[in-house]
């Protein structure tokens, strides 16, 4: 449904851990890798295509002027929780729904399915608590409301850290950048 390179940039908390003798500084990241190289999720859907092509005016994935902005980045997940029925109010999600909706599609992979509800349910009150903080220091309404984008990141972050074993990549690379955002702080 949503992937993993619409992700919103995430802040980073300080914090030291060390993963196979490297030294994990919280304030600069590993090197960059695709999350969605690491753990496999879902994949894009019609819906995730249809609020693409709608909100940033892509043709078969592919963009017009690089990355999304933010304002672009949170309608476009707005659009997408919106149109997919995940959510139910401005600042609720219909977890049942999505539940059902997951389980028909992916009915031969229940170990996913409870991974990304799991993930969507744990990711809504933090997305709440978040969103009461941004509108308290800045009232002013903004084009699409940042929750679904708060859902969304958080959900993918959540899914990223707990990524089911057989959906998992085994690689230096991914496990340091796992071990980072475990270690880190990031997510829910």
């Amino acid at each position: 449904m949503w992937n993993f390179k619409y992700s919103l940039v995430f802040i980073l908390l300080g914090c030291g851990t060390v993963v196979y003798g490297q030294t994990i500084d919280c304030q600069r990241p590993p090197q960059l890798v695709d999350p969605a190289l690491c753990c496999r999720d879902g994949g894009r859907d019609q819906i995730a295509e249809k609020c693409a092509e709608k909100v940033l005016g892509t043709v078969n994935g592919q963009q017009n002027n690089g990355p999304p902005s933010m304002d672009g980045a949170t309608c476009l997940a707005e659009c997408i929780l919106t149109t997919a029925q995940y959510k139910q109010a401005p600042k609720t999600l219909n977890l049942e729904f999505i539940r059902s909706d997951l389980t028909s599609k992916f009915s031969n992979d229940t170990v996913y399915v409870e991974a990304m509800t799991s993930a969507f349910a744990k990711c809504e009150p933090q997305a709440q608590r978040r969103l009461a903080a941004i509108q308290q220091f800045n009232p002013k309404q903004p084009k699409c409301s940042p929750f679904a984008a708060i859902v969304l990141g958080c959900t993918y972050m959540e899914y990223f850290k707990n990524c089911p074993a057989h959906r998992w990549t085994q690689s230096a690379e991914c496990t340091l950048a796992k071990t980072f955002v475990t270690q880190c702080g990031l997510g829910a």
